[in-house]
């Protein structure tokens, strides 16, 4: 299983790259909305680059599961399974506001084993392997050592504007702001998740999440020695209500998010 992680993550850094390339050199066609609901917003863009990494991965694991944001149209398994986001933050992108990613893992039982989430704006390359750490372009990352929540900075994604949840994440974001030193919302919760393992942040929560969210950037965190749970106690690719946070303020978040 470790080398098959290894390999596979460098496989995904490979993807990703070429998936921010595609961003980076989009041509106008590719520009034309598609508005899913309130808050959620995709392009033809989208779906060209998760179709080209779909086709990427059966030429390299043709007995590989694949699930995309754009093509969800089947669940989480116990198999191999690749785990898409090809434009995290579509609505920033096509509004041209710098801050979105692409988020690819694979998934072995249900769990990240590899990933690698990439930032076009900056550069900048999120990876992991199971039981082989973090690295922000090839150097080793780790959770903040914050151990206050007074002192710590909060992220976070927020729900659609329809969502169901959406009276119970404003309860908890009125404690969070009225409890921490600052909260911060982006619009791409894989570069969130990113942050979080690389210490620029020391907690996040969302609600109304897919696991093509949130795969990449479990496994970050988790190499990066942070800790990940559910607000609902259900398994992270079958929740919508995700945080997490470095293992010394874990007891204190939870409190907090829960009303505890």
């Amino acid at each position: 299983m470790i080398d098959l992680a290894g390999h596979a993550r460098e496989f995904a850094k490979t993807l990703a790259l070429e998936a921010a390339h595609m961003i980076q050199h989009a041509a106008d066609q590719y520009h034309v909305i598609e508005f899913k609901s309130a808050g959620d917003w995709s392009s033809e863009l989208d779906r060209h680059i998760e179709e080209h990494l779909k086709a990427r991965i059966a030429e390299q694991y043709p007995d590989h599961g694949f699930l995309g944001e754009e093509s969800a149209n089947s669940q989480v398994t116990d198999g191999l399974l690749w785990v898409i986001d090809p434009i995290d933050g579509s609505m920033n992108f096509l509004r041209g506001y710098p801050q979105y990613s692409v988020s690819i893992a694979l998934l072995a039982k249900g769990e990240p084993i590899a990933a690698c989430i990439v930032d076009p704006c900056r550069q900048e390359v999120f990876s992991a392997a199971v039981d082989q750490g973090a690295t922000l372009n090839e150097k080793p990352i780790k959770i903040a050592n914050t151990e206050r929540l007074q002192l710590a900075i909060a992220s976070t994604v927020f729900p659609k504007p329809s969502a169901a949840s959406m009276p119970d994440y404003l309860i908890q974001f009125e404690r969070v702001v009225s409890t921490l030193s600052g909260v911060r919302r982006s619009g791409s919760m894989a570069l969130e998740l990113a942050y979080l393992a690389s210490g620029r942040i020391d907690v996040f929560w969302s609600h109304d999440m897919g696991s093509w969210d949130a795969a990449a950037g479990v496994l970050l965190i988790r190499e990066a020695g942070g800790h990940v749970f559910t607000i609902d106690d259900l398994i992270w690719h079958e929740s919508r209500r995700i945080a997490a946070s470095s293992p010394q303020l874990a007891s204190q978040w939870s409190r907090l998010i829960l009303g505890n």
